[in-house]
């Protein structure tokens, strides 16, 4: 797949910046608390250089994954720290944000419902503004480390090519900080299907 130059690239973060603005609304009112977002950061990268971007293999994540179907096929991954994981989460329990106690059955369903808010909103952004008709799968969260999460069976059988585009959002409260990164694979037809409908 050839490289996506400037122009490409920042219809991209437009998206993404689309995608962040939805789930920073939605991730507010889960919180009760205003949030504000920085401009995300938007990059081709080799599959390699994007586990080094999430603090390397060896980094414990929280990660959640969903399949893409229909017009489009492809494959997203949320992915956080283990550590804003738990900032999140304490937020919600209203406890203080700096302990890291073992997450409860309720806490990951939290964490999994944030990483699928942010992938809905990311979807839907795309499907605004190209018309696309994008399906996503249920999620599946994990809290592994990032070389064992990216080794999922459904990541590597997507990986037509070993370019992958990154999307790192932060999210910012009075005493809250977060930074998500979203990992989008597609394959090749689906990249230009998404070009032409862009118009470009």
């Amino acid at each position: 797949m050839e490289r996506m130059d400037a122009t490409e690239l920042d219809i991209l973060t437009e998206i993404g910046t689309i995608g962040a603005g939805n789930a920073t609304t939605s991730l507010a009112v889960m919180l009760d608390s205003k949030l504000s977002m920085r401009i995300p950061k938007v990059s081709f990268m080799n599959f390699d250089d994007f586990v080094e971007s999430i603090g390397g293999a060896e980094n414990v994540i929280a990660g959640v994954m969903s399949n893409i179907t229909g017009e489009i096929e492809g494959f997203v991954l949320f992915a956080m720290d283990i550590r804003d994981a738990h900032r999140l989460v304490n937020r919600l329990r209203g406890i203080d944000l700096s302990k890291e106690e073992m997450f409860t059955d309720i806490d990951l369903s939290a964490v999994k419902e944030i990483g699928n808010i942010l992938i809905g909103s990311y979807l839907s952004s795309i499907g605004t503004l190209t018309g696309i008709n994008i399906r996503p799968s249920n999620p599946v969260m994990s809290i592994d480390m990032a070389g064992a999460i990216l080794s999922f069976p459904a990541i590597i059988n997507s990986r037509e090519h070993d370019e992958v585009l990154r999307i790192e959002s932060e999210f910012e409260g009075e005493d809250l900080s977060i930074d998500g990164h979203i990992m989008f694979i597609a394959d090749t037809e689906s990249y230009m299907i998404i070009k032409s409908r862009l118009g470009l």
